[in-house]
């Protein structure tokens, strides 16, 4: 099948959750599911992060066969919420899961410890049809990124976390897919105008594939535990004092 019919495939429902048609179903974190059309074949998790496992949207479109993959960081967690055991993988593994060919990246944050190395996040390259898709997770410019093959890329750009629009770029053209899709962006993550800087600092042949469906509000969520957060820091400071 030819990249062009595989990008018609992938949905993007919104942030970083993504899904691929076809004969087999694949989700990726999969979150905000307006529906519960129970279609899945494969769900697979990157990391355990609110904004990308969400136990009640990986119920929504899981049904009685459906697997799950997810780091092994995330697996205690993921079988006590959805009730089904999933299997567990680490970075830089070859397996076939419902079929389709998965290849594990590591994901992780050079210096800031949100993404650390040592929790064995993942991306996955995915090969859909003889295509080979990259969905990176949340990652900075490393080089297990860079070193991916790929004819579609779905790569996040909205910085704070991961890579943003210029370093997103820069990843991106060395990796030199045929389509890119940025997501991971939103309020509070680059905002409106990261697709465009994105797009307008890719090499020549690399068409950015932007899907107006990514922009979310979603980091809004976790807002009112920053701030709980910070004032019980502030209140300790001040005891201490």
């Amino acid at each position: 099948m030819s990249v062009e019919n595989t990008l018609g495939q992938i949905t993007v429902n919104m942030h970083s959750s993504i899904r691929i048609g076809g004969d087999t179903v694949i989700y990726v974190d999969p979150i905000g599911i307006a529906d519960a059309p129970h279609d899945a074949d494969l769900v697979l998790i990157t990391h355990p992060h609110f904004d990308h496992l969400s136990p009640k949207d990986i119920k929504k479109v899981m049904k009685d066969d459906t697997v799950i993959a997810c780091p092994k960081i995330s697996a205690g967690l993921c079988r006590l919420l959805t009730g089904k055991k999933p299997v567990t993988v680490s970075p830089g593994q070859s397996l076939s899961l419902c079929g389709v060919p998965v290849e594990t990246v590591a994901a992780y944050n050079k210096i800031k410890p949100m993404h650390a190395k040592f929790f064995r996040f993942v991306g996955y390259v995915l090969t859909v049809d003889g295509t080979r898709v990259y969905i990176s997770g949340d990652t900075d410019y490393t080089p297990e990124a860079s070193a991916v093959e790929c004819e579609i890329a779905l790569i996040p750009i909205g910085g704070t976390y991961t890579v943003n629009p210029v370093q997103a770029a820069a990843l991106v053209n060395q990796i030199a897919p045929r389509v890119v899709i940025p997501v991971h962006y939103g309020l509070m993550l680059g905002g409106k105008d990261a697709p465009e800087a994105f797009r307008t600092r890719l090499q020549p042949g690399i068409q950015a594939d932007i899907r107006p469906a990514v922009y979310s509000n979603v980091m809004l969520r976790v807002m009112p535990l920053l701030i709980a957060a910070a004032v019980l820091l502030i209140f300790l400071a001040v005891r201490i004092i």
